[in-house]
């Protein structure tokens, strides 16, 4: 099944890649992505390609801050009934929970959750790829789209504690500061925006509890007519325990809710085990987590949920074909010789 996502998370694509050189329609035509991704929010594309498309658009155009620059001017209105949850909420932190619990309905690529942490809140960004690959500039829109509505919520009040990202630091903070703020941490554990749990206490002001009621019963009713997939609910789970190395079929059960077999039954109903989707979210997460050319070894493996370093290589070449330092290397050297797409010979435009 393909993992959908509102044409809405293109928003302004074709003002920012032209301002970035880039031609936007021949940037559409090569993901296979079509030109009224432009005009209509409410399509339904594949996430994957939205993912590869900003991807893409950052190598090519040698602009590392794509995403972020998508995500600058994004208003609530981008969210369609999801926006109206968030702004009838009594406060930023209820705001936040529809976030989470509503998301797969505009963006079912993109994985949200809440962690609570003394006194602190860690608002967890994912992408949930069908493919494995680099999600960098993902990441950063989304974290920049979370952060703006928590400020729009909180007319301009809200202050993140900290942005921590798992990806290396640009050669450039400059987009990244004025869009992010200054408190951003690079080649960390997680993708999280961190919030003082006290700030997310602010109140809504604008909040009514009659509207909010008819919201959610309408989103509820969209959510229940959508299929659960038991595979991407595992790998969501397997994502969040494997740096704690405590990712095991119990484990995962216990937060399903369900007894292990019952699991092993639904994931057998779908060609799955728990062991293949183990495999299939660590070579996700190692491709990132080797793309960042200052992780050392021993931690990729920590990371991963490896006892060991010879553990975690010896697991990799057999995946990969190739040790993490040999994939590494190759991947800085294509990255390094990526030459900037010109706007050249661009096609007209039908409307």
């Amino acid at each position: 099944m393909q993992t959908l996502t509102r044409s809405a998370s293109l928003t302004d694509y074709e003002h920012v890649a032209r301002s970035v050189g880039l031609d936007p329609l021949r940037m559409l035509q090569m993901i296979k992505l079509p030109v009224k991704v432009l005009d209509d929010p409410n399509l339904m594309i594949s996430a994957n390609s939205v993912v590869w498309l900003l991807e893409e658009s950052a190598r090519l155009s040698g602009q590392e801050a794509f995403g972020l620059l998508l995500a600058e001017k994004r208003s609530l209105a981008n969210l369609g009934m999801l926006a109206l949850a968030m702004r009838e909420e009594p406060t930023l932190r209820a705001a936040l929970e529809s976030l989470v619990r509503y998301m797969r309905l505009h963006n079912a690529g993109l994985q949200l959750r809440l962690e609570a942490q003394g006194e602190v809140v860690l608002v967890h960004m994912g992408v949930n790829l069908q493919r494995q690959g680099v999600c960098r500039q993902a990441i950063e829109q989304a974290t920049g789209v979370v952060l703006r509505l928590l400020r729009v919520l909180s007319a301009d009040a809200f202050k993140p504690a900290g942005i921590c990202f798992t990806h290396e630091r640009p050669a450039s903070l400059e987009v990244h500061r004025r869009v992010l703020g200054r408190g951003i941490e690079f080649s960390q554990e997680f993708n999280a925006i961190v919030c003082r749990s006290r700030d997310l206490d602010m109140p809504i002001s604008a909040a009514d509890p009659a509207l909010s009621r008819e919201v959610k019963r309408l989103l509820e009713m969209q959510l229940a007519s959508l299929s659960d997939d038991p595979v991407q609910r595992v790998r969501q789970i397997v994502k969040m325990l494997l740096p704690g190395g405590l990712c095991s079929v119990e484990r995962i059960a216990q937060h399903l809710g369900a007894h292990r077999r019952t699991l092993n039954r639904h994931l057998a109903a779908e060609g799955e085990s728990v062991s293949t989707i183990i495999n299939a979210a660590r070579a996700e997460l190692a491709e990132e987590y080797l793309s960042n050319s200052k992780r050392k070894l021993y931690e990729v493996a920590d990371l991963l949920g490896f006892s060991s370093a010879g553990d975690f290589s010896r697991w990799f070449r057999g995946r990969f074909g190739k040790t993490p330092s040999d994939w590494a290397a190759h991947y800085r050297e294509s990255k390094a010789a990526a030459k900037p797409l010109t706007a050249s010979a661009k096609p007209a435009r039908k409307r």
